[in-house]
């Protein structure tokens, strides 16, 4: 086994242990934390799916264009439950549906399921930004946290930082992924990727650590 397939394998082990937890964690959890977990679940089947179809050569590039769209109203229903003291829940309702209109289109008419579906990976790592950023923002003004968020404040602190670092990590790579394929070398390809691969790391811990204080705090 080549040196960069070792690094994909343990790259993905912390999904996998945060696929643990959530499995843990779900029927104990409340509405908004078990949409979560079933966003880490999610994740996991399409990451072990994507392993699979390297190791045997084929293109993989499809489960990304289901997991964009599916992933991302995981997350926005995720929010919608967090936050609904704060944000009418139809903004949220609306900004799914126009997100999975958008990859849909982008699918069929401009970056098809055979190649990396950059537009709409942009487009959502904006949004999750804006959304993790006003999350950080509602947790500080006490007066706005609703009863969800207070139940689950330290959790959910630990779930945000890790979808804002991964997804600030990664918005350039996402953006330009095409362009570098085509204009820079493939080592200078590989290490933008390896960027993105430690990104992820990152994020799946910080989902274990609020998964776990969640679950410590559910069995004490």
């Amino acid at each position: 086994m080549s040196s960069d397939m070792i690094f994909l394998v343990v790259s993905d082990l912390p999904v996998a242990v945060a696929a643990v937890a959530a499995a843990a964690l779900y029927r104990k959890a409340d509405t908004a934390l078990r949409i979560f977990c079933g966003f880490v679940l999610f994740s996991a089947a399409i990451q072990a799916l994507a392993m699979i179809m390297a190791l045997r050569h084929h293109n993989n590039m499809v489960l990304l264009h289901i997991y964009t769209p599916v992933g991302f109203v995981l997350l926005v229903a995720f929010y919608r439950a967090l936050l609904g003291g704060a944000v009418t829940k139809g903004v949220f309702s609306g900004l799914a549906l126009l997100f999975t209109f958008f990859s849909i289109i982008n699918t069929l008419f401009f970056q098809n399921i055979h190649t990396f579906n950059s537009y709409a990976l942009t487009v959502e790592s904006i949004l999750i930004i804006i959304i993790t950023l006003f999350t950080f923002f509602v947790s500080l003004s006490k007066s706005r946290v609703s009863l969800v968020t207070k139940s689950n404040l330290n959790a959910v602190g630990w779930i945000n930082s890790g979808l804002l670092v991964y997804y600030t990590s990664t918005l350039l790579i996402f953006y330009l992924s095409n362009y570098m394929l085509k204009f820079y070398s493939l080592k200078f390809n590989m290490h933008a990727w390896m960027m993105h691969s430690i990104s992820s790391m990152v994020m799946y811990s910080c989902f274990i650590v609020g998964l776990w204080k969640q679950l410590s705090s559910r069995f004490p």
